[in-house]
């Protein structure tokens, strides 16, 4: 008899126990930490704006349809000229894909008495290559005063170039300092003074 209260007992205690458990809280877990997000920083893109300038080959060749007295004293129906100087350009850019630029070149060293002078405006398509690496077209109308007639000459020019900007671009556009070169002719007439102008530049710009 006694064996069995004490089983019993025994039972009800553990019962009591069990009970008593499921009515303790878990302990509460920690919270997570929640990484924070970096702080975003506005994107300023460059003015669009550039300048530059360096050194211009130009040659120039003349065919009459007659005998034609030319500025260094000679007359024929064939002259040719090569001279040396400078080019200077300014320009906007609009987006990575196009701009305008205004063009100088004058020549005056080399060949005597065949001096060029070229004022020119430019639409400049624009074709990244790389990150660094730009080709461009030039398409425009300019002036050319061609020492070796004596006269000058207005019309459409055309040229192609490429840049190599040693800054990375922000916002797709350009910004720091670059090199070109370029192949442009600023003239070509048709007609009793068939007249050619092809000129070579290289220099440095800098995008604002």
């Amino acid at each position: 008899m006694k064996k069995v209260i004490f089983s019993l007992v025994a039972v009800a205690a553990l019962s009591s126990t069990a009970f008593a458990g499921k009515n303790v809280a878990p302990a509460p877990l920690p919270p997570l930490p929640v990484p924070e997000k970096p702080a975003q920083q506005d994107v300023i893109p460059p003015l669009g704006l550039y300048i530059g300038g360096g050194f211009t080959y130009a040659k120039s060749e003349c065919s009459c349809d007659s005998n034609v007295k030319f500025s260094d004293g000679t007359s024929g129906r064939t002259h040719e000229g090569k001279t040396y100087g400078v080019n200077l350009k300014a320009g906007y850019e609009f987006n990575e894909y196009i701009g305008i630029e205004g063009k100088y070149l004058y020549t005056p060293w080399g060949d005597k008495e065949k001096t060029l002078k070229h004022y020119g405006l430019y639409v400049k398509p624009n074709m990244p290559l790389t990150e660094n690496i730009d080709a461009y077209a030039l398409l425009g109308y300019g002036k050319t005063e061609c020492e070796t007639l004596s006269d000058s000459y207005k019309g459409f020019a055309w040229g192609v170039g490429t840049e190599y900007s040693f800054g990375t671009k922000k916002a797709g556009a350009k910004e720091g300092w670059g090199v070109y070169a370029e192949y442009l002719r600023p003239l070509k007439k048709s007609g009793d003074k068939n007249l050619k102008v092809d000129t070579v530049s290289a220099g440095v710009a800098y995008h604002f």
